[in-house]
């Protein structure tokens, strides 16, 4: 139709934002904010709004606060670093220097579907290695390393924490895998978005220092809590950097997310929540039985949540109990017999709806 993409005018996107139920819930788990809402410590005065009328061009309060965010791990400059809409709009930024029709793609299945949806309408050809459900969903260095050693010139994808799991890669791992793609001519990008709530030794941003071949992708959406500025970033050397202006919207930051994440990036929102988290997350793991939770890392608030028997629809038995979450009918890897949970800070009341899900499962 008029030139469009055939691909496109056909697809049929799994990205979960364009399938969550719409009905009267008790409690929302479904996207990837965070459980405890903003920083306190966000303060918006009338001083934010009167460079509404300009295009966005100081970033320098913002640059310097990220460079201090990360200066326990890395010595950054201010050219490691460039912005985009949310990590989502960096991402898919990204994907324009590197996609094109065949272009081997290499990923864990399942991860974050709103990046595999970009990959399938560039006609690339995406090959995931799968987290295995016999050994409860958990990465397997050796089985990606397998995979990775037949191929060259590709483009590596991994999130970390992983998007649904909850799970964090260790960098150790993450490091074999970027020095052996080195070798393949390949590149790789580590998505980070809920990089906040893991420890600060773990982020691959401490690698990018020793890898050309590395982009870590951040976001103030999850830990930061600021998911309505849509504002992301990626942290790589500076060739990179500056090929990713070269693609980049212009403009790609408002003056309004500017402000708010300059605020947010050292407020240590994310550290305040950290041990409600774990104990959130302590109690699910502990106190399901019919339910199962794939391997997961405690300080990460998302979770997979799975029964055995596949023919359930899990989405629509926890719509009966008044609980929202995001079906896994859309990642690669997983089926409708499977959610994602995003943590809540009332944990009373989410137990309430996990306990009288596993009953309805019961009586299937």
């Amino acid at each position: 139709m008029y030139g469009i993409d055939e691909v496109i005018l056909e697809y049929s996107r799994s990205d979960y934002s364009v399938h969550l139920s719409d009905f009267e819930y008790k409690i929302d788990c479904s996207l990837g904010t965070n459980p405890y809402g903003k920083s306190p410590a966000l303060k918006i005065s009338q001083d934010a709004f009167d460079t509404i009328e300009l295009y966005p061009e100081d970033n320098g309060e913002l640059v310097k606060g990220i460079i201090k965010y990360f200066d326990e791990v890395a010595e950054l400059n201010t050219y490691n670093i460039a912005f985009g809409c949310g990590s989502i709009g960096t991402l898919l930024t990204i994907n324009r220097m590197f996609l094109k029709p065949g272009k081997k793609i290499l990923g864990i299945a399942p991860q974050f579907s709103a990046v595999i949806d970009d990959f399938n309408m560039y006609g690339a050809d995406y090959n995931p290695v799968h987290l295995k459900k016999d050994n409860n969903y958990k990465f397997v260095l050796d089985d990606f390393l397998n995979e990775l050693l037949k191929i060259s010139d590709a483009y590596i994808y991994i999130d970390n924490p992983n998007n649904p799991t909850g799970q964090v890669i260790p960098r150790h791992d993450l490091e074999i895998i970027i020095s052996e793609a080195e070798k393949r001519n390949s590149f790789v990008v580590i998505d980070e978005a809920y990089g906040d709530y893991m420890d600060m030794e773990e982020s691959a941003v401490a690698l990018v220092e020793k890898f050309d071949n590395l982009a870590v992708v951040r976001t103030f959406s999850k830990g930061l809590g600021a998911a309505g500025i849509r504002l992301g970033y990626v942290i790589a050397n500076k060739v990179f950097i500056d090929t990713f202006n070269t693609v980049n919207i212009p403009f790609s930051k408002s003056t309004i997310a500017n402000y708010v994440a300059a605020q947010v990036i050292n407020s240590g929102w994310h550290r305040e929540n950290k041990q409600k988290i774990i104990e959130g997350k302590r109690r699910i793991l502990g106190e399901l039985s019919t339910l199962k939770v794939g391997y997961t890392s405690e300080e990460i608030p998302i979770s997979v949540i799975y029964c055995e028997n596949e023919d359930i629809d899990l989405e629509k038995v926890m719509e009966k109990t008044g609980l929202k979450v995001v079906t896994c009918s859309g990642y690669v890897g997983l089926g409708k017999n499977a959610i994602r949970l995003n943590l809540h800070k009332d944990i009373d009341l989410l137990m309430d709806c996990l306990k009288e899900t596993e009953r309805f499962i019961k009586t299937v």
